[in-house]
């Protein structure tokens, strides 16, 4: 295994959620990614480079406010640490975003087994899921499922896509109207999605769902409408763990073999 190292960034206006960024290199010019798992496609920012490439295609995306259009090029030799791929086709940025940040999809975290300690600042890259692992969903554009429940509501299970790109937890608003018993409202907040469309949303206090078999704690989410998100994937959201959740646990994916462990 091939440690990448990677540093967590906390929201300055809350410092309760947080994003890991890693230093990469494309073609050799250097980037920073946050490493994104809720992102199918690599995502790179407009600027002189990706300029001079030649569109291969365009496309219809959807963050968690509103949907967005983005055009692809081909770009060579990305290598974020261990994580590399020789040829890749990612989206670009809108030029009117110049801040927004480069994102390292599943097209290459897909490629690999990943062990992610965040609170160690890094990725373990390699090697294969121990024989204990379970089995792990994959959507059809890469994205991790994991199934979700609370010792409090034993009927309840809720289908969560696993995003290391995503600073908070998030709940499907109809999942919260359906399940009020498990939340409790704290107040609202402006969050960003991946279009850098901004919106106010009320945040919640989720009771501690149990992951893996394992119990977590209480803590934030915001409640976001994911309908018009979900018509777009082949197993619909409930829920998107963000920082709030996976910061709690040391996490495996082996995503070539399907398989995934809670290893602290």
């Amino acid at each position: 295994m091939t440690d990448l190292r990677i540093t967590l960034e906390h929201d300055p206006d809350d410092q309760g959620c947080a994003l890991p960024f890693a230093d990469g290199a494309v073609a050799g010019r250097p980037y920073r990614f946050l490493l994104d798992t809720g992102a199918a496609t690599t995502t790179m920012a407009a600027d002189e480079y990706t300029a001079g490439l030649p569109a291969v295609s365009a496309r219809d995306s959807h963050g968690a406010f509103c949907a967005m259009g983005e055009t692809l090029v081909t770009v060579a030799d990305v290598a974020v640490g261990p994580l590399w791929a020789d040829s890749l086709e990612v989206a670009v940025t809108d030029a009117a975003r110049p801040d927004a940040p480069c994102l390292l999809g599943m097209d290459v975290i897909g490629r690999y087994c990943c062990h992610f300690r965040f609170a160690a600042g890094v990725v373990e890259v390699g090697g294969q899921a121990p024989g204990s692992a379970s089995a792990l969903y994959t959507g059809s554009r890469g994205h991790a499922y994991l199934d979700v429940g609370w010792r409090e509501a034993p009927g309840v299970s809720a289908s969560a896509n696993w995003d290391s790109g995503a600073g908070i937890t998030i709940v499907h608003q109809e999942f919260w109207r359906q399940h009020s018993e498990l939340f409790t409202g704290i107040g609202t907040a402006e969050g960003t999605d991946a279009s850098g469309r901004r919106a106010e949303t009320p945040l919640v206090l989720m009771t501690g769902p149990v992951i893996g078999g394992r119990p977590f704690l209480p803590h934030k989410a915001a409640v976001v409408d994911l309908s018009a998100a979900n018509a777009t994937v082949d197993r619909p959201m409930d829920l998107i763990l963000g920082y709030p959740t996976w910061s709690q646990a040391d996490w495996l994916f082996d995503f070539p073999a399907r398989r995934w462990a809670l290893t602290s």
